[in-house]
């Protein structure tokens, strides 16, 4: 390979890199986080927004959002849940019933889970066990908030966060002491298919409004049938330097 070639090589990598059809070599995980520890269920939730305001700006980088807020599904507890186009729920652990498991619209105060959604009433709890989003389009990002923990039932490190994006990766939001809201939300520049949420103890706790990031399960979007266009040509070109300096 000549050096207008070898040019021609760097600059056309450089350029699928920059289109997002070359990925970074290592994952990279930025995590966004607010509690308003004993906050009443109605708020104000003035530490966990602003961690959700920062998680939505630097979710939207890497394509459109989207918030499941629960409202739409039936109420009980059942797996897995069609929670979106898309995203689907699979629960493990025991059925606490109306206020603790599941789909709810109960609740029974600000040490328990709750309705974080603006005019609306249902979120999602499991008082031990697991929640595991599955995504059939891979995102780059998660945030949700936290309603209800307590160290006095949890401890410190009684919430597990477990994906694997090319490597296993684990989190451990921080827990409030006395209940309220909290918001934990991260970004990777590596995609993942499934997330799990893991309660270690029995604490009476929820999550709702949760957000995610990623394309279109149907039609593929303007932006990324441009980036295919443009990958298209810079490899045509590519190949066509070849057979002129082979």
């Amino acid at each position: 390979m000549n050096l207008l070639t070898r040019r021609w090589s760097t600059a056309i990598l450089a350029g699928l890199f920059a289109a997002g059809m070359i990925g970074a070599a290592h994952a990279s995980t930025t995590t966004f986080a607010g509690q308003d520890d004993g906050a009443p269920t109605t708020g104000p939730f003035t530490n966990s927004d602003a961690a959700q305001t920062s998680f939505l700006a630097a979710a939207s980088v890497f394509g459109p959002t989207h918030t499941i807020t629960y409202e739409s599904l039936a109420t009980g507890y059942y797996s897995p849940i069609a929670a979106a186009p898309g995203v689907s729920i699979t629960l493990t652990g025991p059925n606490f019933g109306s206020g603790f498991s599941g789909i709810s619209n109960t609740t029974f105060g600000n040490l328990y889970g709750f309705n974080t959604t603006s005019a609306g009433s249902q979120w999602l709890g499991f008082a031990g066990g697991s929640a595991t989003f599955n995504f059939a389009t891979p995102t780059y990002s998660f945030g949700t908030f936290l309603t209800g923990l307590q160290t006095t039932f949890s401890g410190t490190n009684a919430l597990q966060v477990t994906f694997n994006d090319g490597t296993s990766q684990l989190f451990t939001p921080a827990i409030n002491a006395d209940g309220g809201a909290a918001y934990f939300g991260f970004t990777d520049t590596s995609p993942f298919s499934s997330l799990t949420l893991t309660n270690l103890t029995t604490d009476a706790w929820g999550i709702d409004d949760t957000t995610y990031n990623g394309r279109s399960t149907s039609v593929p979007e303007p932006g990324s049938l441009g980036l295919l266009g443009i990958g298209a040509l810079l490899i045509g070109a590519f190949v066509a330097l070849r057979r002129r300096f082979a």
